[in-house]
């Protein structure tokens, strides 16, 4: 595309994939979740990415959504494998979803968990996706306003941590799952390369994060602190609070547990856990404990999450 793909004078549909890269995105979802079919999926995946470039249009969860198939993991995979994300984590959270839910996306990326959210949450449900990458964030507002979703769910451009002020975000430009702040003290690497894993194993191996090394730049973002954004979007409950930062889960969700009453509490929580340099932030099994240790009980846990419901 020459015009800008997330512009108001870039109508959905436009983007409609054809072709051969139409085809096999088909055929990748028409495979039935788990393996062997993830097998198949993957193949049809990586042969319908050789067509496809720039945007595509999908209908997906009953909504309108404009996606990259190439610029994360997560995306690609929501995409092409729609049947086979996380599905753990959404077998409870249909559970957990209720009249008047209210989810608290915290690292939003593309929307994969927000837009879902908002599928099964109904007319009464509300969101909050929180994503300080501006490029993501314009995304996202594009398919909220092709959606007519603007009443229940609401993009807020910022990075959520310990303090309030100003950051720099890290940018892995070749998938944009491992953005995230850099840290007090630590350099800021512009060039590192190394390529990302693509259809390794199983469907589940492709979603392991395995591009650490992918290359990267900054930019400068706001940041907020997980109480700021409750009062910002004035919120009165969090049903389930997701958190995504790569690392620095702690900073968003120590502080809010130490300094909100009780009553304001996420009922719920999904918190990635998955195991990284220290440098880059808390251990898992620490956080995992000190939540437990608040009256969290640890539901079930992944090789990426942990999911916790408050006793």
């Amino acid at each position: 595309m020459t015009e800008d793909p997330f512009s108001h004078a870039s109508p959905w549909g436009r983007c409609r994939p054809s072709g051969p890269g139409g085809f096999w995105l088909r055929v990748s979802r028409a495979f039935p979740a788990g393996w062997p079919w993830s097998r198949f999926a993957l193949l049809a995946r990586r042969l319908a990415r050789r067509s496809l470039r720039g945007p595509v249009d999908t209908r997906l969860w009953g909504l309108r959504l404009r996606l990259y198939p190439d610029r994360s993991v997560s995306e690609a995979r929501i995409l092409f494998l729609p049947r086979s994300w996380d599905r753990v984590e959404w077998g409870l959270l249909r559970e957990w979803i209720e009249p008047g839910f209210t989810f608290v996306d915290v690292g939003a990326n593309a929307g994969a968990y927000s837009f879902r959210v908002l599928s099964l949450a109904g007319e009464g449900g509300r969101v909050v996706a929180v994503e300080p990458d501006p490029a993501l964030a314009r995304q996202l507002r594009y398919n909220v306003g092709v959606n007519g979703a603007g009443e229940r769910m609401r993009v807020v451009e910022a990075a959520v941590s310990g303090s309030r002020g100003e950051g720099m975000l890290l940018l892995a430009l070749r998938n944009s799952g491992e953005n995230r702040l850099v840290g007090e003290g630590e350099s800021t690497p512009i060039a590192e390369s190394a390529p990302v894993a693509e259809d390794a194993g199983t469907a589940n191996a492709a979603d392991s994060g395995s591009a650490a090394g992918a290359r990267k730049t900054t930019v400068p973002v706001r940041v907020m602190t997980l109480a700021d954004l409750v009062a910002q979007t004035g919120l009165d409950r969090i049903d389930c609070l997701k958190v995504d930062v790569e690392g620095h889960e702690g900073d968003v969700i120590r502080p809010y547990l130490a300094g909100a009453p009780r009553s304001r509490w996420p009922r719920h929580m999904i918190v990635e856990l998955a195991h990284r340099p220290r440098a880059h932030g808390d251990e898992p099994e620490e956080l995992q404990s000190w939540i437990t240790g608040r009256g969290y009980r640890l539901v079930r846990r992944t090789k990426l999450n942990g999911m916790f419901t408050l006793a």
